[in-house]
């Protein structure tokens, strides 16, 4: 019976032996288990941090396209003015040169009137030739930037 009593005492040593071994792992496996939980948590706040600026930075790249589209337009309305501004010159043109072979004195008033209200037209467009180019500038100048800024990401 003594052998069967080594026996069941040394079976019993062991496994409590395994046990607190067991219980000391697991109590590490639990440590690790709580760092990488904690370093999930920062991850996935510093990922919506980048997400926010992804949000923002489109945002102003909207604004910006926005802007683009805005200017363009000007280009376009500005375009039309000048077509409209040409073809009274032409008419003008054809209106002198009607008088000249005419002579008529009250022709020629019509004209002069014509041709102050031409020339108030003409500073106005030059003026706002003036306000559009500087827009330009400005954009092209922020566009260039921006080139230039992306072309440093990768």
């Amino acid at each position: 019976m003594s052998k069967l009593l080594l026996v069941f005492t040394l079976a019993f040593a062991t496994v409590s032996t395994l046990a607190v071994a067991s219980a000391d792992d697991h109590a590490e496996m639990k440590k690790e288990h709580a760092a990488a939980h904690k370093q999930h948590d920062r991850w996935a706040s510093e990922h919506a941090k980048m997400r926010v600026e992804h949000m923002r930075a489109l945002a102003a790249i909207a604004r910006l396209q926005a802007h683009i589209y805005e200017h363009e337009a000007e280009l376009v309305e500005h375009d039309e003015e000048i077509r409209d501004h040409e073809d009274h010159t032409m008419h003008h043109g054809e209106e002198i040169a009607a008088h000249e072979k005419s002579g008529d004195a009250t022709d020629h008033e019509k004209l002069e009137k014509e041709h102050a209200d031409f020339a108030a037209s003409h500073a106005a467009m030059a003026k706002k030739h003036e306000e559009v180019q500087a827009s330009h500038e400005k954009l092209h100048t922020l566009l260039e930037q921006l080139i230039v800024m992306v072309k440093g990401i990768k």
